[in-house]
Order: structure tokens, then sequence, then C-alpha cells
């Protein structure tokens, strides 16, 4: 029986300094006002544990939310809400997401987080979209 993907264990590293090196973006792109990375600058944060949830990859001019702060607004790639950061284990895999777009959605007052396509558990705030891209960091 196939095990469910652990959640975020935190490091909460640095990946960069100084922000891109290089960056290639198509001259069609489009939603680049809340693109999780393309629409907010600074170094790539990896790992990024706030209380009970967890972001693999985000920026640092984005939000970052901190370590005590219980309101799932830290938005980028490989998101998960209601876990345990630190151990990587799930609390309820509903509120797992992939990727959710750049937004000021922090809880308990919003209930509507933006995500990127329909990749993500079946929690009641979580609202699919449209796919953006595809992302590629070396």
């Amino acid at each position: 029986i196939p095990q469910p993907p652990k959640a975020v264990v935190s490091t909460q590293s640095t990946g960069t300094e100084g922000g891109p090196i290089q960056e290639n973006v198509s001259k069609n792109a489009k939603n680049m006002e809340d693109d999780p990375v393309f629409s907010v600058d600074g170094d790539l944060a990896f790992n990024w544990a706030y209380s009970n949830n967890g972001a693999r990859i985000a920026l640092f001019d984005g939000n970052l939310s901190p370590v005590d702060t219980n309101d799932d607004n830290t938005h980028g790639l490989g998101n998960h809400f209601l876990c345990d950061p630190l151990t990587g284990e799930n609390s309820d895999p509903q509120w797992a997401h992939e990727i959710s777009n750049i937004q000021n959605c922090p809880y308990p007052s919003c209930l509507r987080v933006q995500m990127q396509g329909t990749d993500h558990g079946s929690g009641p705030h979580l609202i699919s979209g449209p796919v953006y891209g595809n992302y590629a960091i070396y």
C-alpha cells in the first residue's frame, strides 16, 4: 500500500543569496501578479515551518510566517497545512497542496486559498485554479 508523502521537514534554510542568478520567463507568461515564484523577489527559503504548517520552497520577499504563527499564510511550492513540519507527519492529508499563489489570506479570516490546478487535498478552503506553468530550480 503506497504511503502518502510526508509533510515538510523543517530546516528553515536560505537557498540563495542576492536573488536569482538567472531567470527565464516567457514573454507570453500570464498570471505574473500572484505567481508564487515570479511575482516576488528575494532569496529562496527552503523547508519553511511555522506552527503546524510548512512550505518546501517560498521566497523571502513573499510572506514568511513566524515560527509560532498559525496563519496558513506562507505560500509557495510544496505546501501543507495542519501537519507537524518538524517530523514530516501529516495530521490531516486534506490540507496538503502543492502550489498556492501569492496572496494575503491569513487564517482564520480568509476562507478561500487559491491553488494552482487541482493537486491539493479536499480542505474546504482550498480553491482550484489554473496552472500557470512549470518551475525548475537548479
